[in-house]
């Protein structure tokens, strides 16, 4: 049943410890009440990805690097993913996807790259994010040419009431954040599901049945492996209001007076806040190129959105910098031969 602060009146998320605006300490319910599921987390001790244990699967191995994992039961909810984007893209097509990228890597890249390297492991993921929808009042000061007469800077200050839309925080440990930030803005987060409901069309990963993978949920990812949320809830508003800050900044420097501006800075009071755990699809993939472990990613939706780690040829290189340091001796030389 939804709740609501005492002091502020904000509405409460199942789960919260504190009001998310003012901060109160939530009371203490008992942990025997009905509530949303809470997971038990498999930690890698190699990577440290956290997958949520599955008893019926009995997989004691890490799913992205094969290390034992070992069991934490944290005293911090970490939750389960609510809803879901579904895979679009199937095991042949993140195959296909991994062989082209690798084929147009350019001229440093070996030239058999493509037919050579060796595909050891494609582990489709559903990784897990918050989506988080806020309002928050923005304090901004910056400073600005316009009005600085004399002086080439002059300052500026204002408030504005913003509103923020289907923002995507990563909470994966299966993914770096950088990685997850790429993957990002390529979502078509309209076809968001809930978690546990089957979707016609989508593909199966080959070689697996629905919920037999470790970390899988029967009727949900057909073959794919639903990561946990590795952050706990403590620590989730921390990462939703940088974010919020973040875009606050973009969206305040287009209200600024002037041609030119510096030193923006920003102070969110957020007013509402609601707060989803969504799971993302991906593909993770590693090959081995010479004996040379490498790894890539393939957007979940669209396979044309692939990015990752290749060899280079460093006998191209060697040429590339000899004939370099042979040009400027020449220009040298020439330049001695004028004097």
């Amino acid at each position: 049943m939804t709740s609501a602060c005492t002091r502020c009146r904000t509405v409460l998320e199942d789960g919260d410890l504190r009001c998310a605006i003012c901060a109160l300490p939530v009371p203490t319910v008992d942990a025997r009440s009905d509530g949303p599921p809470r997971a038990l987390i498999l930690r890698c001790g190699e990577c440290g990805a956290a997958i949520g244990f599955c008893p019926e699967a009995r997989a004691p191995r890490c799913g992205f690097c094969g290390a034992v994992l070992s069991i934490e039961q944290p005293a911090d909810p970490v939750e389960a993913a609510r809803l879901r984007v579904p895979f679009a893209v199937d095991r042949a097509g993140a195959e296909a996807a991994l062989r082209g990228w690798l084929g147009a890597r350019g001229w440093l890249a070996p030239r058999a790259l493509a037919g050579d390297a060796v595909l050891e492991s494609l582990t489709p993921l559903a990784w897990a994010a918050w989506l988080v929808n806020a309002e928050a009042r923005v304090a901004w000061t910056a400073d600005s040419d316009a009005g600085a007469q004399r002086s080439a800077w002059a300052p500026h200050a204002g408030e504005a009431s913003l509103a923020f839309r289907d923002i995507v925080v990563p909470a994966s440990r299966g993914l770096r954040e950088v990685e997850a930030r790429l993957l990002i803005p390529y979502y078509d987060l309209t076809r968001v599901v809930p978690v546990d409901r089957d979707v016609e069309g989508e593909p199966v990963a080959s070689g697996a049945t629905p919920g037999t993978m470790p970390g899988a949920m029967p009727g949900a990812m057909p073959g794919a492996m639903i990561e946990r949320f590795d952050a706990q809830r403590s620590a989730a508003r921390r990462h939703v209001q940088e974010r919020i800050e973040a875009l606050a900044r973009v969206r305040i420097e287009s209200r600024i007076a002037g041609r030119r501006h510096r030193h923006v800075r920003v102070a969110c009071l957020l007013e509402r806040q609601t707060t989803e755990r969504i799971a993302l699809p991906a593909w993770i993939l590693a090959y081995r190129y010479r004996g040379h472990p490498y790894r890539a990613i393939v957007h979940g939706q669209r396979a044309e959105v692939v990015f990752g780690r290749a060899p280079i040829d460093w006998g191209k290189v060697g040429w590339l910098v000899a004939f370099a340091a042979a040009a400027a001796l020449a220009a040298v030389a020439l330049w001695l031969a004028l004097r």
